[in-house]
């Protein structure tokens, strides 16, 4: 099998080296770096190894013409502009997936389902990774591996099959989901750093000085486990919607965290090791720290987020207050406006990933999407 993997990131390298590595399979990496070779450390079990054994390209035609799977680690914003200038390249009959699946990057390849393309996307990320600074020898640590990942498909049926192959490839259990839409508003991430990000930055000023860095969950405070849970309680009110679909395994956070109360929530957060590296969106600059809007918190995490929150509530006419009270936050810090007071559009929903502007704007119209 001849895989190619999108992105040289925490996640892109991570799943290169390790397929390399346990594997000994053909892999491509698809970017633009110089990369001699990758270390997988795996932290877990006081593992570290070398491998050249992947070949790294930013042909396209190199890297997907004969490829049978392609994991695109990509963050959402470069997604389509990704799909839209390569997918002529992508085979007919190729399983072509994104890590993680949300964030509506599915809307933008009709045109490949339509030719026989499968498409697939986990629900979540099977690592949190953390890749060292160096040069062309790249150091990426796999800091914990999921117990077990969910994945879904376009056309449902090809489910069973892709996620038997992720698992022999990944050597993680996976589970088949029978909907793409558990994974698209399976919004874990979005969830999280949004609430640790209206905690902490709630109350800033423009110009506002940080003298020393700042982790997320470190701040963290039973008020920010409320919000959560009143947040999270709006997406699964959106869930409850689909009543055709088989929406179970879209997990409530105080659920999927074995937190039945927001103070039991907080404790949770703040112990689980890995999220321990995980820092606020600060940059460092020889005055101090300033707030970075460029992070992946704000560029991702916003548009192709909380906005298909958003979009399908509109589209739902389900009322979302603590949504809208995290979008105004959003507008009053960055300018950035997604939605006017009425629920319409402005001229900036075409940065984001929400299905309206795809032409699914009702509710019959994602139904039929997604029982493709």
């Amino acid at each position: 099998m001849k895989i190619t993997v999108v992105g040289a990131g925490n996640i892109g390298l991570a799943i290169t080296a390790y397929i390399a590595i346990k594997h000994k399979a053909d892999v491509t990496l698809f970017t633009k770096k110089s990369i001699d070779s990758i270390y997988l450390n795996m932290d877990e079990q006081k593992i570290c190894e070398q491998t050249k054994r992947f070949s790294i390209t930013d042909n396209p035609e190199i890297a997907f013409l004969n490829a049978d799977i392609i994991f695109v680690t990509y963050p959402s914003f470069l997604r389509k502009k990704f799909i839209e200038r390569n997918q002529q390249y992508i085979r007919t009959d190729a399983y072509f997936g994104f890590v993680p699946g949300y964030g509506g990057a599915e809307y933008t390849c009709v045109d490949m389902i339509d030719r026989g393309v499968n498409i697939f996307g986990f629900q979540r990320v099977p690592y949190i990774a953390r890749i060292s600074k160096d040069k062309a020898e790249k150091t990426v640590s796999i800091l914990s591996s999921k117990k077990e990942l969910f994945v879904a498909a376009i056309p449902k049926e090809k489910a069973e099959e892709i996620s038997e192959i992720v698992e022999k490839l990944l050597d993680i259990p996976v589970r088949k989901l029978k909907e793409y839409l558990s994974v698209t508003l399976a919004l874990s991430n979005p969830l999280l750093h949004i609430s640790g990000l209206y905690n902490i930055f709630k109350d800033y000023k423009r110009g506002k000085k940080y003298d020393h860095p700042l982790k997320l969950y470190e701040e963290w405070n039973d008020k920010t486990s409320k919000l959560l849970f009143i947040y999270d309680g709006e997406l699964q009110e959106i869930c409850q919607n689909f009543r055709s679909f088989d929406m179970n395994k879209v997990i409530p956070l105080p659920i999927y965290y074995d937190s039945p109360t927001p103070e039991v929530m907080t404790k949770k957060l703040k112990s689980i090791e890995s999220f321990k590296v995980v820092m606020a969106p600060l940059k460092k600059t020889h005055d101090g720290y300033f707030l970075d809007l460029s992070s992946r918190m704000f560029a991702e995490d916003y548009p192709f987020g909380i906005c298909i929150i958003k979009d399908f509530a509109r589209i739902l006419n389900i009322k979302t207050p603590t949504v809208d009270i995290l979008l105004d936050f959003y507008r009053n810090l960055s300018g950035h406006v997604y939605f006017n007071t009425d629920g319409s559009y402005t001229s900036e929903i075409k940065d984001t990933g929400v299905p309206g502007i795809n032409g699914l704007n009702t509710k019959d119209k994602l139904i039929d999407f997604y029982n493709r």
